[in-house]
């Protein structure tokens, strides 16, 4: 633990983090935040994080809050994220975060079934959507709004009010801050990939202790510049992006959007990062598109990469390295491209993390040998959540490193990873039978996921009930949606592919007589229904099948057969029961080919 560094043991909460932060650093930079009103990027300390922290705590008592009560928040990363976050803390209120990107009824399902008593939004347009998809709001006693449309009506809704109209002017004299480390933090939900959502309960003792091991791996500075690209909703980016910040004094800055992600990187400059593998692959295929106009400039790329790997893997002791020649020439490679990829990501960058799902392994070994200094790990929300990470110097893309100080790893039947970790949720909330199942009989914490250790370092290898995890990070339970798109007469059986991919996709088995019907009404190609002219028929299907789901779970391709999957050809069990594993094999051309397309 660096000087600057807070110790988990120093603090019991989340809120005496901050405030001591604040006591430690008072002239520091603690965020950046683009202004939208005055095309600025506005500053602000640790004392005036603090300040606005202290308005909102005085703004829950004032609203009858009391310690143990759960509160909503569905806001873009913002500083007001934090405050409302810390001052729930600081009360002994429980955080329910909800994300923005996601389907209106899993917000809603979230709300119905954590019960806030408080909830803030970024809009009340956002808020009539929520409204219109619960059944029940009566639990909600307060809606505080960040922003309202010009159409809004103040007092038309007497519990709904803007936040800027119950926030005391200053801080009011208010109780001693609650002080317990076993009181839980936040509640956040899992994407539902086993079923619905359910809410992993982390305690104040559980994130400090996590980012504080995290901090052994990853380091941070008290001037480093952190951007936060991952919502705040995400327990990864909660605990690394936001938590082990502020433990460390470090900036941190939020991004004016995705879309202007790119420029922000270059203003903000930052020196950590946390992301997907979907991010790093995004900015990775930017740049090779880039160097493709030529094919000498596309080699020189491709080069580079190269070679910059094998320089990596030679320092950490993983191969013989680059060439004699190879050495020659790599001071002119760095300096013109190399150097032009960091330049990308700001020109300074120290340290990039990735995770939430595996990062394919070429592209980690070419971000690395451009000179990206990339961590990878590996963890889950009930693990609080980061649970393995790499060493900088000694990253082997593909693997997921070591666990981190105080986590234990070992394989259990079908080489499940379980861990034990000082960092584990309390438990799911409401959900004691979830629990119970979460943990084996000795209290090690069943992640689902097969795979590898050698030598301590631990690779995972596939997932142990089939769950898709996206390169975005998103987990995604393909069942449900299968289950969808089985319901359109047109489609017989159906596996939704995904893993480790941009997008999902389907491999269907039609219908032979409503296709043919199909065919010959839009005038197709019956013994083809993969032809681009068949592909706009057959995906509308598929989407309108999908039902209400978020854009990142709809299916972006997919690939059609009018041969069914049977006994015989081994593609189903005897029960009917899809054989997943196979069906992927079998069709893994052509899975191959949707990608590459897409």
């Amino acid at each position: 633990m660096r000087k600057n560094n807070i110790p988990a043991e120093k603090v019991n909460t989340l809120y005496q983090l901050l405030r001591e932060r604040t006591r430690i650093s008072p002239k520091l930079t603690a965020y950046r935040q683009y202004d939208r009103k005055t095309g600025k990027w506005r500053k602000f300390t640790w004392p005036q994080v603090l300040e606005r922290t202290d308005r909102f705590a005085a703004a829950f008592i004032a609203a009858g809050m009391r310690p143990g009560d759960r509160v909503g928040i569905l806001l873009q990363n913002c500083v007001d994220w934090v405050c409302y976050d810390m001052a729930a803390a600081r009360c002994g209120l429980t955080v329910v975060p909800l994300y923005t990107n996601d389907a209106i009824s899993n917000g809603a399902f979230m709300l119905a079934d954590s019960r806030p008593r408080i909830v803030l939004i970024d809009t009340d347009r956002r808020w009539r959507e929520l409204e219109g998809s619960l059944s029940d709001h009566s639990f909600i006693e307060r809606v505080w709004l960040q922003d309202v449309t010009a159409d809004f009506v103040y007092g038309e809704e007497e519990n709904v009010d803007h936040l800027e109209a119950i926030l005391p002017p200053a801080p009011q004299d208010l109780p001693e801050p609650a002080n317990d480390p076993l009181a839980p933090a936040t509640l956040i939900y899992t994407s539902g990939t086993t079923g619905t959502p359910k809410g992993v309960m982390l305690s104040h003792r559980a994130i400090l202790a996590n980012a504080e091991a995290t901090a052994a791996v990853v380091s941070p500075l008290e001037g480093d510049v952190f951007l936060s690209i991952l919502p705040l909703a995400h327990a990864f980016e909660r605990t690394l992006g936001y938590v082990l910040a502020v433990m460390s004094g470090a900036c941190n800055a939020y991004p004016q959007s995705l879309l202007r992600l790119r420029q922000d990187m270059t203003t903000v400059r930052p020196t950590v990062i946390m992301g997907v593998p979907r991010f790093y692959e995004t900015i990775f295929n930017g740049a090779r598109r880039s160097a493709s106009t030529s094919k000498l400039k596309q080699r020189l790329f491709d080069m580079t990469a190269r070679i910059g790997y094998a320089r990596h893997a030679a320092r950490a002791g993983h191969g013989p390295g680059p060439s004699f020649v190879e050495r020659l020439i790599w001071p002119l490679l760095d300096r013109l491209v190399a150097k032009k990829v960091q330049a990308a990501f700001g020109g300074r960058m120290r340290v990039a993390v990735a995770g939430g799902a595996n990062l394919p392994e070429e592209i980690g070994q070419a971000l690395l040998g451009l000179g990206l200094p990339l961590v990878e790990g590996y963890g889950l929300s009930e693990a609080g959540p980061v649970a393995t990470a790499s060493v900088q110097e000694d990253c082997v893309p593909g693997t997921v490193g070591y666990p981190l100080p105080g986590c234990e790893v070992k394989l259990g039947e079908r080489n499940e990873l379980l861990i034990k970790t000082p960092s584990r949720m309390l438990g799911y909330w409401q959900r004691e039978d979830a629990t119970a199942e979460s943990f084996d009989k000795d209290g090690w914490l069943r992640t689902g996921d097969m795979a590898e250790i050698v030598n301590d370092r631990i690779r995972i290898t596939g997932r142990l009930k089939h769950i898709l995890v996206m390169s975005n990070g998103e987990n995604v339970n393909p069942r449900p949606i299968e289950l969808n798109i089985e319901s359109d007469p047109l489609i017989e059986q159906v596996c939704v592919v995904g893993d480790g991919r941009p997008f999902l996709a389907a491999l269907v088995v039609l219908n032979r007589d409503d296709w043919t019907a199909m065919a010959k009404k839009h005038g197709l190609d019956e013994n083809d229904p993969n032809a681009r002219e068949a592909e706009r028929f057959i995906l509308d299907r598929i989407r309108k099948a999908s039902g209400d789901i978020p854009s990142w779970q709809q299916i972006k391709a997919y690939y059609a057969t009018l041969d069914e999957w049977t006994v015989e050809r081994r593609l189903i069990t005897p029960t009917l029961k899809l054989r997943r594993e196979r069906v992927i094999d079998e069709y893994k051309d052509e899975i191959r080919r949707m990608y590459s397309k897409g």
